[in-house]
């Protein structure tokens, strides 16, 4: 028995005749649950390379990005998201508490730095939004197109960072400034009086 077991050892810890650098390794198998998780993890990656990259089984990130933005921007425009760009859509803002505290915030982060928190204007930047008297603008969609493109003798740059409806929210907002007369530089109360905007039917349910 001890015969046995000695043979079975010098078996076991039989070398390899190979050597680097003086180094030499046991002719001892690998075990065989190595094996197993071996190839278990070459048959996943081959299944999950054909389930997520070369059929339509699994969407691709690309497409999990796109629905996830998707449902993002429903659930902070929500039906705002749908309507054709105009007039209306502004009004839709002004009628809309959420939409409006949406445009209030965006204002107070960009552009108070020129016209001032309460849009009440800033010594040789920003005009004072909140008087009767305004510079290239007619309409609602005048506010839109000057956030959008800028005004035109340059002083303002685009706002391209923000999309269609952010700046929707951000123009409905800039003319709900009009009339509260917040004192300002007197250099920044300049333009034309226009007519009034047009005004929304206020609703405080928050769509979307």
């Amino acid at each position: 028995m001890s015969e046995y077991s000695n043979n079975d050892q010098s078996q076991q810890d039989e070398l390899l005749d190979h050597n680097y650098d003086g180094i030499q390794e046991y002719d001892n198998p690998i075990p065989g649950w190595w094996h197993l998780i071996f190839l278990g993890s070459m048959i996943f990656a081959v299944c999950y390379t054909v389930v997520f990259h070369l059929t339509p089984i699994v969407p691709s990130q690309q497409e999990r990005w796109a629905n996830s933005l998707a449902a993002a921007e429903e659930a902070q425009f929500g039906p705002l998201k749908g309507m054709p760009l105009g007039q209306d859509k502004i009004l839709a803002v002004m009628g809309n508490e959420k939409w409006m505290s949406a445009g209030s915030s965006i204002f107070k982060g960009t552009c108070a730095v020129c016209h001032g928190d309460q849009g009440q204007g800033i010594e040789g930047l920003g005009l004072n939004l909140t008087d009767d008297k305004y510079v290239n603008i007619n309409s609602l969609m005048d506010i839109y197109n000057i956030v959008k493109n800028g005004s035109p003798n340059k002083k303002m740059p685009p706002q391209a960072q923000f999309g269609e409806n952010e700046i929707a929210m951000v123009a409905g907002y800039v003319a709900s400034l009009r009339g509260e007369n917040v004192p300002g530089p007197e250099s920044q109360m300049i333009g034309e009086v226009i007519p009034p905007f047009p005004q929304p039917e206020v609703s405080s349910e928050s769509d979307g």
